[in-house]
């Protein structure tokens, strides 16, 4: 767990440094910095509910930035496409992908803005038994579906959007692989491989250790076994892959007109 907050912490960093060095330059880099930022905060969310046995920590990450979480999925599939479409901007129907986040901030809107003594109360049960998060009902959704239902969302979602991405990240190696000219191409492609192989492992891995919790208890968090070991794996090669592909930061060279014109008279 000390090397979850760790991992958690450079992946803030890393974040903040796409958002305020690259985005001008690079508007997909919009898309990676907030992608890593929310993984790196529910990374934080985990380590406080589970390790810190800190009620001012608890107090401050439990529920009140859940909602941010369900932007992980809609923001992933965005830098996919800007970088394989060469366009970074989002249409009117892409804030369709907002509603998932949108519903649960209304959803836990009251307990976010109940007293910071309530949230103590809450935080202090959470310490004597971590397994109270998983039974109180911190947004009315837990009074509509089951409570495991509204924590597996979470994941179920961000693994739609995964395999979304990757489809579409399939497709257009398909459709384009005669046209890799630039080496630029190669580059990219290999770093998207990547960069979707270890997102893939992390959220199965979290999507299985979720729902073992539910069906055997929350010491499966604690329990050293092969699911905790490939979500570190997934964990530290996901925000560990950008600084072996420095070159992500530019984008996806773009075929040159005159090659796709002459590859044309050709065929």
């Amino acid at each position: 767990m000390p090397m979850l907050l760790f991992l958690s912490l450079t992946g803030i960093i890393l974040s903040l440094v796409l958002l305020c060095f690259n985005a001008i330059r690079y508007k997909p880099a919009i898309y990676l910095g907030t992608f890593f930022f929310c993984v790196s905060l529910y990374g934080l969310n985990q380590y406080a509910l589970l390790d810190s046995q800190s009620v001012l920590l608890i107090s401050i990450f439990c529920t009140n930035f859940t909602f941010l979480y369900y932007l992980t999925g809609p923001v992933l599939y965005l830098y996919i496409r800007s970088v394989l479409t060469d366009n970074s901007r989002m249409k009117k129907t892409d804030m369709l992908h907002l509603i998932p986040a949108l519903v649960y901030l209304t959803a836990s809107l009251p307990y976010i803005l109940s007293s910071y003594s309530f949230k103590v109360e809450i935080a202090r049960a959470i310490v004597k038994d971590v397994s109270f998060a998983g039974t109180y009902k911190f947004t009315f959704l837990s009074e509509i579906f089951p409570i495991y239902m509204v924590y597996l969302s979470r994941p179920i979602l961000v693994l739609a959007y995964t395999l979304w991405a990757g489809i579409m990240f399939i497709r257009y190696i398909m459709r384009h692989e005669k046209l890799f000219v630039l080496s630029g191409q190669y580059f990219m492609t290999k770093w998207l491989s990547v960069f979707l192989g270890f997102q893939l492992l992390l959220i199965l891995c979290h999507l299985f250790s979720v729902f073992k919790t539910f069906t055997e208890g929350s010491d499966v968090f604690f329990t050293l076994n092969a699911l905790q070991i490939f979500s570190a794996l997934g964990m530290i090669g996901l925000l560990g892959s950008p600084f072996f592909f420095p070159g992500i930061l530019y984008g996806l060279p773009r075929i040159p007109d005159s090659f796709l014109k002459k590859k044309i008279r050709e065929e």
